[in-house]
C-alpha cells in the first residue's frame, strides 16, 4: 500500500508550495490535489472545478518538491448550479480527467451529491452526467473513483454497488471511506469493504464518532449531520486512533487482500489544527507497519 495526504484542508489557506512544505515535514511526497490547491488564472474561478486554474504551473511546483499525484479530486456535484445541468457537469467531470492525465495521476475522485440525493440511485441521471468523462478515462487508462459521501445516493454500500454495476466499465470504481459509512449509520468495515472490496481503487483515511461537547470535541473538527439511526447527531473527526471505525481492522484487511493502492490520509478539521492531525496520523499507521 502506498501512502498520500490530502490538499483539501489547504486548499483555501494554502498556495501550493506552502501546502507541499507542510506534507513534507510527515515523510510523505504524494498529494491528493483539489481544485484549491492549484493557482487561478482568472479573478473568479469556481472553488469546485478546474477550469480557469494553472495546471502547467502546479505540474512544474510538484516536480520541483519531488511529489507525485496519488488522485485528482472533483467536487462539483456539490456545487448547486453546476450540478443543476448535466452537461455542465459532465464537462467539469472531464476537465478533471484531463488535469489527472496533466498530473500524471491516475485516479479521479468525484461525488454524486446533488446528482442524485434519494437514497435509491437515479442511475439514469448519474450515467448523464458521468459516462461523457468516464469515456475519456477509459482511452487514457485514468480510473473514476466515486466516493460515498453520507447524504446522497451512495450513503449505503448497496447503493455504491448499483451505481457501479449501472457504469459497467472496469474504470468506474469506487473511493472507499468507512468513517462517511459511519456518517450515515452504515458499517463502513466489515460489510461495506467485504460488499465492494473488488470495485475498491482508492482509500481516504479518517475516523469519526458521534459530536459531544462536553468530551472537548471542538467546533473546528465537527462534521454535518448524520444520517441514518444515529441521526440527528453531529459528526466529529478525531484523529484516526480515537473514532469508533476499526481502522487497524480495515489496514490489516486491505494488506492481507493484497491492495496495492493509496490510502490517502484526510484530516477533516480546520488549517490550524491540521499539522496536529498529520503528525498523529501518520505515526499511528506508520507504527503499524504498512507503510
Amino acid at each position: 500500500m502506498k501512502l498520500a495526504i490530502s490538499g483539501q484542508v489547504f486548499a483555501e489557506t494554502h498556495h501550493l508550495e506552502e501546502t507541499l512544505e507542510v506534507i513534507s515535514r510527515y515523510g510523505v511526497k504524494t498529494i491528493e490535489i483539489w481544485p484549491g490547491n492549484i493557482a487561478a488564472l482568472e479573478e473568479e474561478v469556481c472553488p469546485d472545478t478546474y477550469e480557469g486554474r494553472d495546471v502547467s504551473s502546479a505540474k512544474k511546483v510538484l516536480d520541483q518538491f519531488g511529489f507525485s499525484v496519488s488522485c485528482v479530486s472533483m467536487s462539483a456535484a456539490f456545487h448547486s448550479v453546476i450540478s443543476a445541468d448535466l452537461g455542465t457537469y459532465a464537462a467539469a467531470l472531464v476537465r478533471a480527467v484531463e488535469v489527472a492525465k496533466q498530473l500524471g495521476a491516475k485516479l479521479v475522485n468525484h461525488y454524486c451529491y446533488n446528482l442524485s440525493l434519494n437514497i435509491v440511485p437515479d442511475l439514469e441521471r448519474i450515467k448523464q452526467a458521468m459516462t461523457p468523462a468516464l469515456r475519456l478515462a477509459e482511452r487514457e487508462g485514468i480510473v473514476l473513483c466515486l466516493e460515498n459521501e453520507a447524504h446522497d445516493a451512495t450513503q449505503t454500500p448497496e447503493g455504491m454497488l448499483s451505481i457501479i454495476k449501472a457504469m459497467d466499465s472496469p474504470n468506474f470504481k469506487t473511493n472507499y471511506d468507512a468513517a462517511n459509512y459511519y456518517h450515515a449509520g452504515q458499517e463502513g468495515f466489515p460489510f461495506a469493504y467485504n460488499l465492494l472490496k473488488p470495485h475498491i481503487a482508492y482509500v481516504h483515511l479518517k475516523n469519526g464518532c458521534i459530536c459531544n461537547p462536553t468530551l472537548g470535541h471542538s467546533e473546528k473538527s465537527k462534521g454535518s449531520v448524520m444520517t441514518g439511526p444515529l441521526a440527528p447527531n453531529y459528526i466529529y473527526y478525531p484523529t484516526l486512533p480515537e473514532g469508533a471505525v476499526n481502522i487497524d481492522g480495515m489496514l490489516d484487511r486491505l494488506s492481507k487482500d493484497g491492495y496495492s493502492g493509496y490510502c490517502t490520509i484526510e484530516p477533516h478539521t480546520k488549517p490550524e489544527l491540521a499539522e496536529h492531525y498529520l503528525q498523529v496520523e501518520t505515526a499511528y499507521v506508520r507504527e503499524r507497519g504498512y507503510f
